[in-house]
């Protein structure tokens, strides 16, 4: 039952995550952490899995049907994703050696609605500011940071991807929406290699593991054929519903973590 739980979570957050590019993870680690079923090393590796799969389906479907993209640029952003990828993964497993995972589970919820709340703010902004990086350090250096924030907070990156390539590479949140799934497929596969070096990988029930990644399949192609079929405009919609709903969710997890820790 709970299996099934998860499938529809993860199919409803990978179509949304493939179609405005919020990755997906970013939906599914707070609402599986609701659930409480799974400590936060098995959510973190059943959300990466789901989250990864997606970015497959979803880049082949949009490579599919000619969508224009910048193979040059996301090479060199993918390389700092994946350097940061690594290394958000790095600090995540220290972490969890030295922290109380309930506290850990408080501290990422806290980070993750900060992010999601700053998100919504910019990206709706009127006269908002941005840059138009050409330089290949400096599209490294930003892929850097995604793929740090995204495998820390195991939540694939999507809104804050969407939000950094909107300031630091004047894009539209059409275009974002593309770019950002690549990313993602890049700073998650890091982050597997990571766990698979390191020997961190928690035991997870196959079973739950496969409906996540079957459903992120079927979620990616969906989200990428809507993509394509959508205005400016609805992708900026929804994406300002889903985040700022999922704000609060964050900070619930937040508070639920720290006060248990306390206690």
């Amino acid at each position: 039952m709970v299996s099934l739980i998860y499938g529809i979570i993860i199919i409803f957050s990978t179509f949304l995550g493939a179609f405005v590019g919020l990755g997906g993870g970013v939906i599914i680690k707070p609402l599986l952490d609701l659930i409480g079923r799974d400590t936060v090393d098995v959510v973190n590796f059943i959300s990466t899995c789901a989250v990864f799969s997606m970015s497959i389906s979803s880049s082949i479907k949009h490579i599919r049907n000619k969508t224009k993209i910048d193979f040059r640029f996301v090479i060199t952003l993918s390389i700092g994703a994946v350097i940061g990828g690594i290394l958000g993964s790095g600090t995540f497993n220290l972490l969890i050696e030295r922290f109380d995972l309930e506290l850990l589970k408080g501290i990422q919820g806290l980070i993750l609605g900060l992010l999601l709340v700053a998100s919504v703010i910019y990206i709706n902004l009127k006269n908002k500011k941005s840059f138009d990086i050409k330089s290949p350090v400096g599209i490294a250096s930003v892929g850097l940071i995604l793929g740090f924030i995204a495998s820390f907070l195991g939540v694939g990156g999507g809104p804050i991807n969407v939000a950094f390539l909107v300031l630091f590479f004047s894009m539209t949140m059409k275009e974002s929406a593309v770019y950002s799934v690549i990313i993602i497929f890049f700073s998650q596969l890091s982050k597997l290699i990571s766990m698979g070096v390191s020997q961190s990988v928690p035991q997870v029930s196959i079973v739950t593991l496969a409906v996540a990644i079957v459903c992120a399949v079927l979620g990616g192609i969906l989200g990428a054929w809507a993509n394509n079929r959508s205005s400016e405009k609805t992708i900026k919609v929804i994406f300002t519903v889903i985040i700022s709903a999922l704000s609060l969710v964050n900070f619930y997890n937040a508070t639920v973590g720290i006060v248990n820790y306390i206690s």
